[in-house]
């Protein structure tokens, strides 16, 4: 028997939601955590929940990496869609992560899909609107900032036949308003980040969860930063020796066929970690389960 039927027959003796049994689900309250649990964040996600079950992660990475990536790339006109539906995978790798930290069982090829099917789907339809809103809204602001003006002005046929000197014009446009778009960012990243998660396990309503999870994100913000340092300089260190190994492979690494694949790779390997971090982030913030990895790395 393979490792996914194992893990589908554990799952089918498992209750599908994590409050499938319970009269309520816990309460979640934002909780102002330690600006060092960000690099905890990163430990737990990886040994408590990613690493444990690389091998069937990088399978739902990989799917993910198709639909969002490789699909896109060849039918560009669904790449909205996608979009739309980009939500909907994050809560259903989400289901997964709790499953798993819940020694309910691991995660399936077909995970991102079981946002669909969960008991709180109106409410995640519902939070996929409002993030679809959020994101015109700042999208608004941003060219309210720059002006209508200057961009009725742009030439964007000189940007895509590569005139250097004219894209560098236009990116000076965006240099006075680029802390504006820098606060706008985090602040859309924020007020979406933990939403998912207090739809999933707590049955919050969209509005509300947006407003949860950007007071949460916001108290803890020391914590992010560190987190988000960690992670950079990590990736950092991991693409340039992968670009150094690549250099002895030439002309492999001008094929668009080998790039291709290099991108569904990435986000293959990418998609779970991010998963991971945010739900162990959501756990210690909203649920104080602040606790050390039997797993640490």
């Amino acid at each position: 028997m393979s490792e996914f039927d194992q893990n589908n027959n554990m799952n089918n003796d498992q209750p599908e939601f994590i409050h499938e049994n319970e009269e309520q689900p816990q309460p979640a309250h934002a909780r102002l955590v330690s600006p060092l649990r960000g690099f905890y964040w990163l430990e737990r996600g990886l040994s408590d929940i990613y690493i444990p079950h690389f091998k069937n992660w990088f399978v739902v990475g990989l799917v993910f990496a198709v639909i969002t990536n490789l699909i896109p790339a060849f039918i560009p006109q669904i790449a909205l869609l996608v979009g739309v539906l980009n939500p909907m995978f994050l809560a259903g790798a989400l289901i997964g992560a709790n499953r798993i930290y819940q020694q309910q069982g691991s995660v399936t090829p077909t995970q991102i899909f079981e946002g669909f099917s969960h008991k709180n789907k109106a409410n995640l339809w519902f939070y996929t609107a409002v993030t679809i809103v959020l994101v015109i809204l700042v999208f608004m602001i941003i060219m309210m900032l720059i002006g209508p003006e200057k961009l009725q002005g742009l030439d964007l046929a000189r940007i895509e036949a590569g005139d250097e000197a004219y894209a560098t014009s236009v990116l000076s446009l965006f240099l006075p308003i680029l802390p504006w778009m820098i606060v706008l960012g985090i602040a859309l990243t924020l007020a979406t980040w933990f939403a998912p998660s207090l739809i999933l396990f707590h049955d919050k309503k969209a509005v509300p969860a947006v407003f949860d999870s950007f007071s949460g994100g916001a108290r803890n913000i020391l914590a992010v930063i560190i987190m988000l340092v960690i992670a950079f300089v990590s990736f950092f260190v991991i693409v340039l020796g992968f670009s150094l190994l690549l250099a002895a492979f030439g002309s492999l690494v001008q094929s668009i066929y080998f790039k291709l694949a290099l991108n569904l790779v990435s986000a293959a390997l990418v998609f779970p970690i991010m998963i991971s971090v945010t739900y162990i982030a959501y756990r210690e913030v909203f649920l104080e389960d602040i606790t050390k990895s039997e797993k640490s790395l």
